[in-house]
């Protein structure tokens, strides 16, 4: 009997030290809540890095984007003058062609005009 009421004893000891605070006030569903809070800042802090990481992906795409733009707009500008030039030059041939088409007719029309004299 004196052994069964020292285990007796010994479980009840270890139940009550495992009950019990420890020495910085904490008790055992203290130090889990703290647990879960630290193991959720840090998958926030996590998650945190993780967005500016691809937010500075973002940035570096659209800087190419903005350079790619750039470059298309250059491009287009310089078809486009290219085209105006074209055009003006267009222009000024049919109005040299015009002018010379001018000149034979008032040509042809004095020959006519000597030749009915």
């Amino acid at each position: 009997m004196n052994r069964i009421s020292i285990i007796g004893a010994l479980l009840a000891g270890c139940l009550l030290a495992a009950c019990n605070r420890g020495t910085d006030g904490v008790g055992p569903a203290q130090q889990a809540g703290k647990a879960i809070d630290d193991a959720g800042a840090r998958a926030q802090a996590k998650v945190d890095a993780a967005g500016a990481r691809v937010q500075e992906k973002l940035d570096h795409v659209n800087e190419k984007i903005d350079r790619i733009n750039e470059k298309v707009e250059d491009k287009v500008q310089t078809q486009v003058q290219k085209a105006d030039q074209a055009v003006r030059e267009a222009r000024e041939g049919a109005k040299e062609a015009t002018e010379r088409v001018g000149e034979k007719v008032e040509q042809a029309g004095e020959k006519m005009q000597q030749a009915a004299k």
